[in-house]
């Protein structure tokens, strides 16, 4: 483990390395290591600027008041520097649905243009193409009947609606229909919701098989496993 543990903080091993080496770590040895090493790689850019930028802004307390006590600062800086590395390893899933979540194309139905009667189900289509997905939210659950597209589409506005638990029951439709052309994106964005909800034990299996197929998501979730 000692071996292991210098090879990170010198920067030596592999991203992958890195990887199973910071998902073999307790809580209390993230902890540990955090407080006793300080900054060192695998940590973000923005930790290491937000630290240094705290640790100044002791330092010019320190200035002003020259009565407070030196070891003060040091326990103040190492708790935020706890604080933050694991909120690093915390925030970690979170980033990665958004470096990897885009809202899908709408291929099921475009507006006419001219049609002075558009259908409600138009309406909902064309509200999610110019980005109203509230509109679009709207119009689709005036329908009398759902489509899959329908399911799978008012799932994506609601992602986008911050309505994660609506959208799992959309997709979860698509996915149980089977739909020839939607169940493989439906399980894509379902796989990315768990990811945003930090469920990550629900998310690789999804990514996995997505991984093992040859539709247009298996590279993407190959990817995505790696950085899990």
């Amino acid at each position: 483990m000692d071996e292991l543990r210098e090879k990170y903080l010198q920067g030596k091993m592999s991203e992958a390395e890195k990887k199973t080496f910071e998902k073999g770590l307790s809580p209390q040895e993230k902890q540990e290591l955090a407080a006793e090493l300080g900054i060192r790689a695998g940590l973000e850019s923005s930790f290491r600027s937000e630290l240094r930028n705290k640790v100044a802004g002791f330092e010019a307390q320190g200035k002003r008041v020259r009565r407070l006590n030196p070891a003060y600062i040091g326990i103040a800086a190492s708790l935020f520097l706890v604080a933050s590395f694991m909120l690093y390893f915390k925030g970690d899933q979170e980033s990665l649905f958004d470096q990897y979540y885009e809202v899908h194309p709408n291929f099921e139905l475009t507006t006419v243009r001219g049609n002075e009667d558009p259908t409600t189900r138009e309406k909902a289509y064309a509200a999610y193409d110019i980005g109203d997905f509230s509109g679009a939210l709207a119009a689709f659950n005036q329908l009398d009947s759902m489509q899959n597209a329908d399911y799978f589409f008012r799932g994506v506005s609601l992602i986008q609606l911050t309505e994660y638990k609506k959208a799992l029951a959309d997709f979860d439709v698509v996915i149980n229909q089977k739909d020839k052309d939607y169940e493989v994106a439906a399980t894509w964005y379902t796989a990315l919701i768990h990811l945003k909800s930090e469920n990550k034990e629900f998310a690789i299996p999804l990514l996995k098989t997505l991984s093992e197929g040859e539709s247009e998501f298996a590279e993407i979730s190959q990817k995505l496993l790696a950085q899990l």
